[in-house]
């Protein structure tokens, strides 16, 4: 079980200011796609716990509230099945309040580590893990992918993603929250990105012909739409910049 509350108890040096500061750029979830897009934009600072499974930000605020005390804790690890793929999933916190897509609600998923069996896949989570705890004075940029889903209340995803940067901003930290979706359309015309900004949160909605999904690599992961993304990722540019 990580116990890294200490990392939260460390010395303070000189208050840097804002303009002063390293700016961190990383995915939050809640898939594996934000991480890629982050990365081929050449955007990445590093790869958080997050950054490589299926979750929402219902399950992260919870693990963050506890300073990831329980993210690999054995007791709530279990093997599971993702369409005849072995996966590890975290099922201490399965249930949420708002609406997700369906491959983001059965727990914290390990898409690509077995945590469980492997002792290298553990040791790389767990210093994720402690580098995400140890992040303070820092300008934070959270980008995060919310699979299509009809049925969100955007106003309560956006206070659920307003309560974790809450959580860092109490680390010292200045915190901009990016989440991007999409809305599937029918003729090219249609295809555009909308902005628009909740609770403090930079809402960005891409109207695209195609799922992010399936077997084709330029669509499972947004290739097919750069143009839109590059939308949000300028602006995300322009903040870190300053």
């Amino acid at each position: 079980m990580l116990k890294e509350k200490a990392f939260l108890r460390g010395l303070f040096g000189r208050k840097q200011e804002p303009a002063e500061r390293e700016t961190v750029i990383i995915s939050i979830g809640e898939n594996c796609l934000t991480d890629d897009i982050l990365e081929r934009n050449g955007m990445k600072s590093f790869s958080s716990p997050y950054a490589s499974g299926r979750s929402n930000v219902e399950y992260i605020l919870g693990f963050e509230k506890d300073d990831l005390a329980d993210f690999l804790n054995e007791e709530f690890l279990k093997h599971e099945d993702f369409f005849g793929k072995p996966v590890v999933r975290n099922k201490k916190y399965v249930s949420t309040k708002n609406a997700y897509h369906s491959s983001c609600t059965n727990g914290f998923e390990f898409t690509h580590y077995n945590v469980l069996d492997n002792e290298k896949a553990r040791e790389t989570l767990q210093r994720r893990c402690r580098r995400m705890i140890d992040l303070r004075d820092k300008n934070l940029i959270l980008v995060y992918h919310h699979r299509m889903c009809a049925d969100t209340n955007e106003a309560l995803l956006a206070s659920h993603l307003n309560k974790l940067a809450d959580i860092y901003r109490k680390r010292h930290n200045q915190v901009r929250v990016y989440a991007f979706t999409q809305v599937l359309v029918t003729d090219a015309g249609e295809r555009r990105i909308e902005r628009s900004e909740i609770r403090g949160v930079h809402f960005y909605k891409l109207y695209t012909l195609n799922e992010w999904s399936g077997s084709d690599q330029e669509i499972f992961w947004a290739r097919c739409d750069d143009d839109l993304l590059a939308v949000m990722v300028e602006d995300i540019r322009r903040w870190q910049a300053g």
